[in-house]
């Protein structure tokens, strides 16, 4: 199922526990024939009319590692992504009325039911504010396969997100309404094409190769004249003779060393008596 319908089944559920029995829940549209006459019980409508991703901007980045129970990594999980659905909830309070009533009678009857509306929007504001998330037997589909509760909340945070303009588009006059928004958890689905596992380390030791002339008259630097009166021979200036290098070292001395992983076996199960 996807994730819209495991919220909605879910906000069902969760309703179905603070709502008086007998209400209904409907996620369809509101329209203008549910005033007339005839349409049973009170039920509660809850229309979708917005989705978002919750939270920053930038989507969650990072991942965890999942192992098995020896200790291998059998995949990554990428971070949870959260989605904030909103609905607009309202109230539908039985049949009205018949219009065979006075005109006076029609006034009472009329605010009788948008009591009654307002009592069931106050009981959902109620349980709004005992809880904080949708948890336990309410959950459906993959939020509860996951055990990712969402969270709920009544009247929304913004300014500006109303259902007035909803009101002229459907057709209906305008009518109390609610804000109630989920966040809602998705679990993206775990990375199992891994690059395979290293199965041996080469280690390697090595010595640099000798350096090589750092002057323009040889591996010493510059020469400086020295010696008698008359100048004398050449010499190395500011360093003694520098030694051969070891024979065999003029070039670069490796060592490698290669190591296998092997994986530890099972040890194999002890004979019964009798075997």
């Amino acid at each position: 199922m996807s994730m819209l319908r495991d919220a909605d089944l879910s906000l069902a559920n969760w309703l179905g526990s603070v709502l008086p029995p007998g209400t209904g829940v409907r996620f369809d549209a509101p329209r203008a024939d549910w005033e007339r006459p005839g349409s049973g019980q009170p039920f509660v409508s809850l229309f979708l009319y917005d989705i978002r991703r919750d939270g920053q901007d930038l989507p969650p980045s990072g991942w965890s590692e999942v192992r098995d129970a020896d200790g291998r990594l059998v995949g990554r999980q990428p971070a949870v992504r959260r989605y904030r659905i909103s609905y607009t909830v309202t109230v539908w309070a039985g049949p009205a009325a018949t219009g065979h009533e006075t005109s006076q009678e029609a006034l009472q009857e009329a605010s009788r039911r948008a009591v009654e509306e307002h009592d069931l929007l106050g009981l959902l504001i109620d349980a709004c504010t005992n809880t904080d998330t949708i948890v336990g037997g309410h959950l459906a589909g993959a939020l509860a396969e996951a055990g990712l509760p969402p969270l709920v909340r009544c009247g929304g945070d913004e300014p500006g997100r109303s259902a007035q303009g909803l009101w002229p588009g459907l057709g209906i006059a305008p009518r109390a309404h609610l804000t109630l928004e989920l966040v809602v958890p998705v679990l993206p689905p775990m990375v199992t094409d891994l690059a395979p596992p290293a199965r041996e380390i080469v280690l390697g030791a090595g010595r640099l190769p000798t350096p090589g002339p750092t002057g323009p008259t040889g591996p010493t630097g510059p020469t400086a004249p020295t010696g008698g009166d008359n100048g004398g021979g050449a010499v190395t200036a500011g360093a003694a003779p520098s030694r051969p290098a070891p024979a065999g070292t003029a070039g670069t001395v490796r060592r490698w060393e290669r190591r296998t992983i092997t994986e530890p076996l099972q040890a194999a199960p002890r004979p019964g008596n009798g075997s």
